[in-house]
């Protein structure tokens, strides 16, 4: 089962199409929060356009799971078909447990011990807009970035993924297909 990792879209259409190209092939999807907005503190991204974003999402063949990131809002749930679920979504997918949370307001300590509380194999974030993947006891922490506005000093945009029958994760540029 091949799951793709998301977060961050922030009302970008354009990324959403550059991340379908990687993401079409993946049986869910997993959103870490902030979908539709760009958020007061963030610029504009250059392809914001949260109308047809939310069009998008709605006509998604791939299952998601969304959890609601701190510039998520009601209005937002509004425009979408799929829900925007409570700061933590749990899902057990293909025998493993896995959590999502959008990661604004909860700390390194308090990840683990939901890793260890849920016996979880993944915990998937976002919020910082910075990649990463690391090990905390025996669970896979995937924060994939973000599709649109990255903080990174390369201003790599990425997506991630589980391939749950190896038990890998990557992420990837959007732009060049590249794992980082």
């Amino acid at each position: 089962m091949k799951i793709g990792v998301i977060s961050d879209t922030h009302g970008d259409y354009k990324s959403w199409i550059k991340a379908w190209n990687f993401l079409k092939d993946s049986d869910i999807i997993l959103h870490a929060g902030d979908v539709l907005y760009h958020g007061p503190r963030n610029p504009i991204p250059e392809g914001y356009d949260p109308k047809k974003l939310a069009v998008a999402i709605n006509a998604c063949p791939v299952p998601l799971l969304i959890a609601e990131g701190n510039c998520d809002a009601y209005v937002d749930q509004m425009m979408l078909e799929v829900p925007i679920q409570t700061p933590y979504v749990f899902a057990f997918i293909e025998g493993k447990r896995f959590m999502i949370n959008h990661g604004h307001s909860i700390s390194e300590e308090d990840i683990h011990k939901l890793i260890m509380k849920y016996k979880l194999d993944y915990f998937i974030t976002g919020h910082t807009h910075i990649p990463l993947i690391k090990k905390i006891e025996n669970c896979v922490v995937i924060n994939p970035g973000s599709t649109s506005l990255s903080k990174r000093e390369d201003k790599i945009n990425s997506v991630g993924f589980i391939e749950v029958e190896s038990g890998s994760a990557h992420i990837i540029d959007l732009e060049t297909g590249v794992v980082i």
